[in-house]
């Protein structure tokens, strides 16, 4: 009686440890609103010649006009980023990626594709996914509005957060 008690006990233990704060799923986490433009890092040198990944934000020539944009990743495949209300030069686009479409996973879900099936599809590999934090990289020539006169191809790192 006393094993068929201790087995009844370590089984409603067991029950009430298998919780439902399961892990969100990628999608959930992804597709849950619009997120706001935080920060947009790219590679540049100190004063020492060291290179770095800096927060675009952080520097004084950063144009306002970027610190409202959004992206809204929706669960039936499509996106869209909104420039919001601060237009950066009559409203030109600052990054190569269409500003309206369609976006998968890919199968391991550690990129999305943005346009998968057109020629200016842009994959953007996943950092960081949280339910606040979602950080893309991807590489492509800096915009000229954030770095006059560079054309290097480099990896941009581009966070959102809720």
């Amino acid at each position: 009686m006393n094993k068929l008690l201790t087995l009844a006990v370590t089984a409603c233990l067991f029950a009430s440890c298998s919780s439902d704060e399961s892990p969100e799923s990628n999608i959930n986490m992804l597709a849950t609103g619009k997120w706001n433009l935080s920060g947009i890092f790219i590679n540049l040198p100190d004063a020492n010649g060291n290179v770095s990944y800096t927060n675009v934000f952080d520097l004084a020539a950063c144009p306002e006009c970027l610190k409202d944009d959004q992206i809204d990743i929706q669960g039936n495949g499509q996106y869209e980023i909104t420039l919001g209300e601060n237009l950066c030069e009559n409203d030109t686009q600052i990054f190569k990626f269409p500003h309206k479409g369609t976006w998968r996973f890919t199968q391991n879900e550690d990129s999305i594709i943005l346009n998968p099936a057109q020629n200016d599809s842009i994959i953007m590999s996943i950092s960081t996914l949280s339910e606040t934090e979602l950080m893309l990289f991807y590489t492509d020539t800096i915009p000229q509005l954030l770095v006059p006169n560079d054309t290097m191809v480099q990896g941009i790192g581009i966070l959102y957060r809720h």
